[in-house]
């Protein structure tokens, strides 16, 4: 079941300027965890704006569990719906207190206060920073901050969160709790994940991948089959995996080495089992 839907969509930022999307039909299933890869000016940042309705294709139609993100009347529906989480967390803070923060969002839906307390609890627990609730938001580490960003979000009960390189600007110990989070807010609760990234290591951890290039989709499959292709990706000014690209390589000298490993140990086992083989041989 589809729960975002785009047809046919355009976008340029003003009628003078080259499209930054070009034509994209795109369908997100509920539930799926899907990663956005492309080099910069792709437009994947644009199209992550634009499949949560914060911008309108200036052709085509987006719809968001079947609702037109053009009609006005369904602005506020689909901001329910569909949350994003942003790059730099401090633009998405918006009180000093952890807990003022998150209540922010379901004061304003005008929630009874209860609800608000359970919704902030709740969110709280979910990225894992019950304890910090009293605490200041602008004492927090990067990666604190972007959880709270992310408990705003869930604050609102959405069915979808979009992550606009939500790791950028994280040191690795951040990442892998971003990272951590989006998994658990998909496998544990169901949240449709959309992220868009440039770190292979956390496109990986999807079950689908959609690659951009110049505004339109250039792949859209399987982890495993997306990086299996990898002179495409290198065409398109992507890297891919270490351990991806290391048995390429072998693969290219020679070595029948399957493609499309995209983790350590699996690339460790099947190393250990073809060398095996060779001195058996």
């Amino acid at each position: 079941m589809s729960f975002i839907e785009a047809r046919g969509i355009g976008f340029a930022y003003s009628p003078e300027e080259e499209k930054v999307i070009n034509g994209i039909d795109l369908k997100i299933e509920k539930g799926s965890y899907v990663a956005i890869l492309g080099h910069n000016g792709c437009g994947k940042s644009t199209l992550a704006k634009l499949l949560c309705g914060i911008l309108l294709p200036t052709e085509g139609q987006i719809l968001v569990d079947g609702l037109d993100t053009a009609d006005d009347s369904l602005a506020f529906d689909i901001r329910k719906k569909c949350g994003m989480v942003f790059q730099n967390p401090d633009n998405q803070l918006v009180a000093s207190i952890v807990e003022e923060d998150i209540a922010f969002a379901p004061e304003n839906l005008g929630l009874p206060r209860e609800e608000i307390r359970a919704r902030v609890d709740a969110a709280l627990k979910t990225v894992g920073m019950e304890e910090y609730a009293d605490h200041a938001t602008y004492k927090l580490s990067g990666g604190q901050k972007q959880r709270i960003a992310i408990a705003g979000i869930l604050a609102m009960s959405p069915e979808c969160i979009v992550f606009d390189e939500a790791t950028a600007m994280l040191d690795p110990s951040g990442r892998k709790e971003i990272v951590a989070a989006m998994k658990r807010l998909n496998k544990e609760i169901g949240i449709t994940v959309i992220t868009i990234t440039h770190y292979m290591n956390e496109a990986v951890e999807a079950d689908r991948i959609i690659v951009m290039s110049g505004g339109e989709i250039i792949g859209d499959g399987r982890p495993e089959e997306i990086f299996s292709e990898v002179e495409r990706l290198q065409s398109a000014s992507l890297a891919v995996p270490q351990v991806t690209e290391l048995l390429y390589l072998l693969e290219q000298d020679g070595h029948d080495l399957p493609r499309g490993i995209l983790h350590a140990m699996d690339a460790a086992d099947v190393l250990e089992t073809y060398i095996g083989g060779h001195k058996n041989g």
